[in-house]
């Protein structure tokens, strides 16, 4: 087998641009628990809805406006360019113990992430390749950065903070060590990052968060306001982008086009989504905009495995990928998760590398999705 590096290295030209807000933005709620209604008015970072789980971070516009429309999937605000905003809340200020844990849960942070550890590592990789965003902010917001660390520490008390970089990069944050780490996909990958520092698989010891999350909790505790934007790779360069600015916005402003039977991914190009509209408005956790032309690469289609071995070769989770998707595809659920289902991290790489050019990430994805749904393992 010929073996394919994929490297995460790339060249920073500029800092983080903002993307303006739009005049309307797309709020996806799917599965949130909505704290608003048709016709409300609303001031910048306002709370519009909570996450069902009793640790997730609740949501919030990024303008002021009118909400004039919801549906399952989406909430609809028309943004007025009024300054009404909420006010900050001091979070930095506060000891530790469950009020600074609701306050951060209120103003759009995961606490799951916060619960305590000795060995806290910091994921300072980038995602996946294409994606500069983890550089861009251990280059441009290194005192964010450090200000989330103090709050996060106070909140974890690790014994030991390690901050895993790809070789090379000269960055450090105060109160942190540093480890190194070859930048080819996947080592960026949270369960390759924590075995590479502790030498152990999955230990009960150590917590791992992202640069990404590590910014947002920082922002939080600088300036006491919600989060409501994310920093995207577009184009090779890093901007910051209003939650819910539907693509298009982002598009027209870059002067980006798509032809037809191209495709649009939010996210990287090996765990990214493909978007269904150009209307689909920025998420949480989207961290890349790509458009891919269709001449790119073979169209993925539901055809039949051949037992190459390809998705098996290139697994960093040493499973069997395609008969994993083949019981997903007949929906045999339990046997897929007899059968390591859970043991996936979801890198892509089975997909990206099939002969066969099968959705082999989507089954396994659709497959945890079902199990989820009966109440199995997350």
């Amino acid at each position: 087998m010929l073996k394919i590096h994929y490297s995460l290295e790339t060249g920073l030209n500029n800092g983080i641009v903002d993307i303006p807000a739009p005049e309307e933005l797309n709020v996806q709620v799917r599965n949130l628990v909505l704290r608003t209604a048709k016709g409300k008015k609303l001031a910048a970072g306002e709370m519009i809805a909570e996450h069902p789980s009793k640790l997730g971070g609740a949501y919030h516009t990024p303008c002021s406006g009118k909400v004039a429309k919801v549906n399952y999937h989406n909430l609809t605000i028309k943004c007025d360019g009024g300054q009404e905003a909420v006010e900050p809340v001091d979070v930095a200020s506060m000891g530790p113990g469950k009020e600074l844990l609701r306050s951060l849960q209120d103003l759009g942070i995961n606490v799951a992430l916060l619960s305590g550890a000795e060995i806290l590592i910091i994921n300072g990789l980038n995602p996946e390749p294409g994606v500069s965003v983890a550089e861009q902010l251990l280059q441009d917001e290194r005192e964010t950065l450090e200000e989330g660390l103090k709050l996060v520490k106070k909140l974890l008390v690790p014994v030991r903070t390690v901050l895993a970089l790809a070789e090379g990069a000269p960055c450090k944050l105060a109160g942190s060590e540093t480890r190194t780490i070859k930048p080819k996909y996947p080592n960026s990958l949270d369960a390759l990052v924590v075995k590479a520092v502790t030498g152990k698989e999955f230990p009960s010891n150590a917590k791992i968060m992202s640069v990404m999350d590590l910014y947002n909790i920082g922002r939080v505790a600088k300036t006491g306001l919600p989060v409501t934007d994310t920093v995207m790779t577009i184009g090779g360069g890093n901007y910051r982008v209003p939650l819910g600015t539907p693509i298009r916005h982002i598009m027209a402003h870059l002067k980006l086009s798509v032809g037809p039977h191209d495709k649009v991914v939010l996210g990287g190009p090996f765990r990214g989504e493909a978007v269904y509209s150009l209307d689909e408005g920025v998420k949480k956790g989207d961290y890349g905009l790509f458009m891919i032309s269709a001449k790119a690469f073979p169209a993925v289609e539901d055809a039949a495995c051949i037992n190459c071995g390809e998705c098996v070769l290139f697994c960093p989770g040493r499973i069997q990928a395609n008969l994993i998707a083949r019981y997903a595809e007949y929906e045999m659920f339990e046997m897929a998760e007899r059968h390591g289902l859970h043991s996936c991290f979801e890198c892509g790489l089975c997909a990206f590398n099939c002969v066969a050019r099968k959705p082999l990430l989507q089954y396994i994805r659709f497959a945890k999705a079902q199990l989820r749904a009966k109440g199995g393992q997350a």
